[in-house]
């Protein structure tokens, strides 16, 4: 009896710091969003919630089973050099410790100077009940970092001549080839939800680790900021599913917003999902409107989304981003897959618990 009243004090002292933890996160968010100035941009994936522990940290084990996911991105496709983005992730919910952990590999990779950024990342997360209609996620993230660059491949000036532009010869710089450089870096993030709507943040790269490949010159990477919102309306059910289970088709349509923030550079997605299960189709806008760089309005992208759910656990979707800045033609666009398979038992449920209302893809 003994060791089992000083567990249950363990645990009890563990979910209360966390929830203090939570609310220190959310004001040190709130605080640094609006204070912090910094360089860098992260790779981003339009099929956002398809990535989600990508997204926000507090987003592993948020299905309460376990789950596989892959993203694959290719931007830009037409230029000469390519931009490609690689992710995959494994996520499970342990309902004893009301917990999900999680690990994730993304690799980006640009071919110009043989770049490639590798992040390997560890996720905790912790799940707490506000009110009987209201979730907490509180979620934290370890990642390692190698990025590897050839400067040789660049070219300067006095390599081209201006007659036909054409490239003549050696620059005479020397750099050393294969250069590597290695880091951690530390994520957090929180998610509040209902049954039909969410409202999440998540700061990455908080300790804005040192990048610089030629030494500790200042080139840390910038904190990136996100905040994400969503609202899910259903609609009448479908027909009936062959499951043991008395279940109907879902039909839904969801609304979502993601605004992230990382140096010099601020971006809003914003659009829909349409939801007739097991088909899914979706659009959204990219850039922000309301704000120009030199008069030019930061019109950055249509994105288009179609999305199958193969089977009860086995879901793909596929988007394509249509270009509407001055790069319209010239790039390409960009191309999307992703595939989540989820697999195991689904922790049991009370009529009191609120499911995440989150997209699909």
């Amino acid at each position: 009896m003994r060791a089992t009243k000083i567990v249950s004090l363990a645990v009890n002292a563990t979910r209360g710091f966390l929830k203090v933890l939570g609310a220190l996160f959310l004001l040190a968010f709130l605080i640094s969003f609006i204070t912090h100035q910094a360089r860098a941009q992260d790779p981003q994936f339009s099929q956002f919630y398809a990535s989600p522990v990508y997204l926000n940290p507090a987003l592993a084990g948020s299905t309460d089973r376990a789950r596989i996911g892959v993203n694959y991105r290719n931007q830009w496709p037409s230029l000469t050099h390519s931009f490609t983005t690689k992710s995959a992730y494994l996520d499970a919910f342990v309902k004893a410790v009301e917990s999900g952990f999680g690990v994730i590999v993304t690799q980006h990779e640009e071919s110009f100077l043989k770049y490639k950024a590798t992040e390997i990342g560890a996720i905790y997360s912790y799940k707490m009940r506000v009110s009987d209609n209201l979730i907490m996620r509180t979620g934290m993230q370890l990642s390692y970092f190698q990025k590897n660059v050839n400067f040789e491949d660049l070219v300067f000036g006095n390599q081209i001549d201006i007659a036909n532009g054409q490239v003549i010869g050696p620059s005479g710089e020397v750099f050393d080839q294969g250069l590597t450089v290695n880091y951690l870096s530390a994520s957090a993030g929180g998610l509040l939800y209902t049954n039909n709507f969410w409202l999440g943040a998540a700061m990455h790269h908080i300790n804005e680790p040192e990048q610089s490949f030629l030494g500790n010159d200042g080139s840390n990477l910038a904190r990136k900021f996100s905040m994400h919102a969503g609202y899910k309306l259903k609609m009448s059910d479908g027909r009936r599913l062959r499951t043991v289970k008395y279940q109907f088709q879902e039909r839904s349509v969801t609304f979502a917003v993601n605004y992230k923030r990382q140096g010099g550079f601020n971006q809003l997605d914003a659009g829909m999902q349409l939801y007739f299960q097991p088909l899914v189709i979706g659009g959204w806008y990219r850039g922000i409107p309301i704000q120009s760089v030199n008069k030019v309005i930061k019109n950055e992208s249509v994105i288009a989304l179609v999305g199958l759910e193969l089977n009860q656990d086995l879901s793909f979707g596929y988007s394509y981003d249509f270009t509407v800045s001055r790069l319209a033609g010239a790039t390409g666009g960009a191309h999307e897959f992703s595939l989540t398979l989820s697999f195991g038992k689904i922790v049991k449920r009370t009529r009191r618990d609120t499911i995440l209302p989150c997209f699909k893809y």
